[in-house]
């Protein structure tokens, strides 16, 4: 059931919006389509007048969050020892259970509202205590980035499968919120989703940036690694990551987001260049502490957006990044993809959007902007093995859960303990049996949560990853917003593949005859920032003239750069009114050349009628010799 929700004219942030919420309410269980991240979802439940539960599984995201809300009750035990978490929980669910108390009108107070910030993991824990109290109606649970649980669900999938029936059975309310939800052909497979009331929100183009993206494939030999490594060295020699123009000036970028997905190529990239802590921010799961060389943590991210302070390097993994806010004024953003190993693959329809949206402020001017680096690797199971596989495990998940049903009370204790105490190496090979929390006690089911991520685990690899014309178009349909005009996409993408002098023609043929898209190349950072310069100092026809010739090109460049200050030396030197011979002007413009620095410029008498306004003239001296030179006229 799919229902377009039109966002008024020029509107930014969903909050800007008083209609949205008072129409989202009318729903008790809906999926809310944001479309565009960092549009302000969460914000518009935080900042309302309403009880909300914002539930989400990544734990950097909800700690950005109650910094940024400090009023908020934040349900997470900093403790790692199970003995100590354990203590520490009942501490929280008691101090929720005051908060609670605390929050909310009365016949003789009207207190604030209740804000609940938790992980999915520790979720039942807060319905516990909003069951206790008798006010779980009350509140609505916001479940931010829902798309995480089909991608988390091939290594937590009893966790996450467990959370959405327990929520399901005991909250009345549920917003399932994403900009890249899970895509329509799973939705309904999945119980808790099936037939829930779908709503996209519709944003007035005018409002929308489309990213500009640039997909590079990885070399046999490289790895993400060495391009890090190289990345690295280019930044130190030349003081920047990127640079373009912005309104006629050239900004350059000084911060890098990195996004890697696994915290031993971000250990090795911190060890080989030699990065220092007050260098770099490290976001990735918490159990991957102890593996940071000595002096390094996870967090620490700037969530300041009025005054942003970052470190030069920020590396993200997959299981970091979701819902996280980037405040920077001028990151620029590096993705690497190899799909050489499972779980370094990422699910391009739902993950890219995501990293692309995490750079939060206006005023960056790479916050669109992105290289993605990948790897492609042709899937070596076929369709029709990978759905014998899929019927297989169907019919062994339909017999073993039929013998469940039919066997006595004690044998069903007895094999939920046996898929219970299964190792994690053989969950989910034969088949899809989970020991699922129904009513309060477990039973076995099929776990479709972790189903549907395998197929849609195996849709990727075999129609994304195979080739690498796939990969990039999908990347291409993932993040298109059909706001920058077809001519300048199918530019960019030629301009791309080109090479040397076909490039600088081309460039110089798209900017002679589409004037009108300049705004567009000027501020694309993966264009070379000098074609700007040659084509605005020389103009068309020049270039023409001299063929598109890369070396002769930056060398007349270069002599129009140094144009005026000789124009201005000529004017101090020349005298106007008098006589120069011309190995007199040839030695005063050599001179000229040396003081400014154009080590190499030979100085010939005839370049002067470029500086000055002058007459050449034959002239006899007092001792009767013709001489040739030049009268400095006015």
């Amino acid at each position: 059931m799919e229902k377009y929700y039109d966002m008024p004219k020029g509107c930014r942030y969903m909050s800007e919006d008083t209609d949205l919420l008072p129409y989202l309410r009318q729903f008790n269980k809906f999926i809310l389509n944001k479309t565009v991240t960092g549009c302000g979802g969460t914000s518009l439940f935080l900042n309302s007048s309403i009880d909300v539960v914002i539930i989400s599984p990544r734990l950097q995201a909800l700690k950005d969050k109650h910094e940024q809300h400090p009023d908020t009750f934040f349900f997470h035990s900093h403790y790692t020892s199970n003995g100590k978490v354990a203590e520490d929980i009942k501490r929280l669910m008691s101090e929720l259970n005051s908060y609670i108390s605390y929050c909310g009108s009365t016949p003789f107070t009207d207190r604030k509202s209740a804000k609940i910030l938790v992980t999915l993991d520790s979720c039942e824990k807060v319905i516990d205590v909003l069951e206790k109290c008798g006010v779980i109606d009350r509140f609505l649970f916001v479940v931010d980035e829902f798309q995480c649980l089909m991608g988390d669900a091939t290594f937590k999938g009893t966790t996450d499968v467990n959370f959405l029936i327990r929520l399901d059975n005991e909250a009345k309310d549920i917003c399932y919120l994403s900009a890249t939800p899970i895509p329509d052909m799973y939705l309904d497979f999945v119980p808790q989703f099936n037939g829930l009331p779908y709503i996209k929100l519709e944003w007035d183009p005018d409002v929308l940036e489309e990213p500009n993206v640039r997909e590079i494939q990885m070399k046999k030999d490289e790895s993400a690694e060495k391009i890090c490594s190289r990345l690295i060295k280019d930044f130190r020699a030349n003081g920047y990551f990127a640079r373009k123009v912005v309104n006629g000036q050239v900004v350059y970028s000084t911060e890098a987001c990195i996004f890697l997905n696994e915290v031993r190529s971000i250990i090795n990239i911190i060890v080989k260049n030699n990065l220092k802590p007050d260098e770099v921010t490290v976001l990735c799961s918490e159990g991957k502490v102890s593996g940071l060389p000595k002096g390094f943590k996870t967090g620490g991210l700037c969530t300041d957006r009025d005054n942003p302070c970052n470190k030069t390097f920020t590396f993200c993994t997959k299981a970091s990044f979701e819902g996280v806010d980037f405040y920077s004024t001028n990151a620029m953003t590096f993705v690497f993809i190899n799909a050489g190993k499972e779980w370094q693959t990422l699910d391009i329809m739902l993950d890219i959007p995501q990293i692309l949206g995490r750079q939060r402020l206006d005023i960056n001017p790479f916050r669109h902007d992105a290289i993605i680096y990948y790897k492609t690797k042709p899937d070596c199971m076929t369709k029709a093995e990978f759905e014998a596989q899929q019927k297989a495990m169907e019919l062994e998940t339909e017999r073993f859960i039929n013998d469940f049903n039919s066997a006595p009370d004690s044998m069903k204790e007895r094999l939920v303990k046996l898929v219970r105490d299964r190792a994690e190496d053989k969950m989910f090979v034969d088949d899809y049996v989970d020991v699922l929390q129904m009513n309060g006690r477990q039973t076995l089911g099929i776990n479709t949560l972790v189903q549907v991520a395998k197929w849609n685990q195996w849709r990727q690899r075999t129609h994304y990853y195979s080739h690498s014309c796939k990969l990039t178009t999908s990347i291409q349909s993932a993040i298109t917003m059909n706001v920058k005009p077809q001519k300048v996409k199918d530019f960019e993408t030629w301009y791309y593949s080109a090479k040397g002098n076909d490039r600088l023609k081309g460039y110089s043929d798209f900017r002679y005859t589409y004037p009108c898209f300049d705004s567009f190349i000027l501020q694309n950072p993966f264009i070379d920032i000098r074609y700007h310069s040659w084509f605005n100092m020389l103009g068309y026809n020049e270039l023409v003239r001299l063929n598109f010739d890369l070396q002769k090109v930056e060398q007349e460049y270069d002599y129009y750069c140094n144009h005026e200050p000789i124009i201005q030396k000529c004017r101090e030197t020349f005298t106007v009114g008098n006589f120069y011979t011309k190995p007199k002007v040839k030695s005063i413009l050599q001179q000229i050349y040396d003081s400014l620095g154009l080590v190499g410029k030979k100085a010939k008498a005839a370049e002067l009628e470029r500086y000055m306004n002058v007459k050449e003239r034959m002239i006899t001296d007092d001792e009767g010799n013709r001489k040739e030179g030049y009268l400095i006229l006015p």
